[in-house]
């Protein structure tokens, strides 16, 4: 997600400057030219050996050279700190960048400000009462997965979308069995809604369950996934939508469902299954736990 320049040169220029965490701006004045040039002063007088009449002030001059080198190191330190302490980058990818990875600023998940941050890229997606811990899983799996890799606000939407997409669709399911009509009206509505949402708009525009792929088969756009389960719920056809989530598009629902993903971790045999057969657990998850 790094910015590129646009002049051509070395790639591994071009690659240290894209990890470089320091604006070079912070590291260009007159204070800090003549700071380096008087540590350069006292590199060049050590090296000759002083009569004894000029060590005290040559000894001076060094140590102030020394004073004034550690604090020109202290300031890059910290303005290098200042950059790693935000999950804000100031990045933005190129169009090539933004085709695989989404739109928007590179966001660094290790930084210790990232969950306050991607709150508030969440703040317009809205889960339904009961499943907030699902946005705090998202959360919480980005920062574990991250492995030192940054990612653009635009993909990070687009994830807590389809998590409170399947949030909302779930929510649908429980008031269909309950009887609850309001809330099944209330779910089915942002349901039907989700794919307007601006942050799976911002990637996918027009959404699209099949289209064309290789050798002849057909797969779904970014969040085409998203149209056979609306279909479904505005039928209020629940057993279609059960199957859908076990069985469907992506396995979008069931890796955004925290309690699903803990009965994973708990059973790292579950590692071997296929994916039919996985589906299957979690078909029956769903007739146990969300009954």
């Amino acid at each position: 997600m790094n910015s590129h320049p646009n002049s051509a040169h070395d790639p591994l220029d071009a690659l240290l400057e894209a990890c470089d965490p320091v604006d070079r701006a912070a590291l260009a004045g007159d204070e800090l030219e003549s700071a380096l040039d008087e540590i350069g002063a006292a590199i060049t007088a050590r090296s000759r050996r002083p009569s004894p009449a000029t060590w005290r002030p040559r000894l001076a001059r060094r140590r102030t050279a020394l004073i004034v080198g550690a604090a020109v190191v202290a300031l890059g330190a910290a303005v290098a700190s200042a950059a790693v302490l935000s999950a804000h980058t100031g990045r933005f990818p190129t169009r090539a960048e933004e085709a695989m990875g989404g739109p928007g600023e590179a966001l660094n998940p290790a930084a210790p400000d990232y969950r306050e941050v991607a709150l508030e890229v969440a703040s317009d997606i809205p889960y339904p009462a009961g499943y907030e811990s699902w946005r705090d899983f998202l959360i919480s799996d980005e920062i574990r997965t991250s492995d030192g890799g940054v990612e653009s606000t635009g993909a990070l939407h687009g994830w807590f979308a389809a998590s409170a997409f399947c949030a909302w669709v779930q929510t649908w399911r429980q008031a269909d069995l309950a009887g609850d009509v309001g809330t099944a009206a209330r779910a089915a509505q942002l349901v039907s809604e989700a794919t307007g949402w601006k942050a799976v708009t911002d990637e996918d525009p027009h959404p699209d369950p099949s289209v064309p792929g290789d050798a002849g088969s057909t797969q779904f756009t970014l969040f085409g996934w998203m149209l056979p389960y609306q279909d479904a719920v505005l039928a209020g056809d629940r057993a279609r939508v059960e199957r859908l989530l076990a069985f469907g598009y992506g396995d979008k629902c069931s890796t955004s469902d925290p309690e699903w993903r803990a009965q994973i971790a708990a059973h790292p045999e579950w590692g071997t299954f296929s994916r039919g057969r996985l589906a299957r657990e979690y078909e029956q998850f769903l007739a146990s736990a969300r009954s």
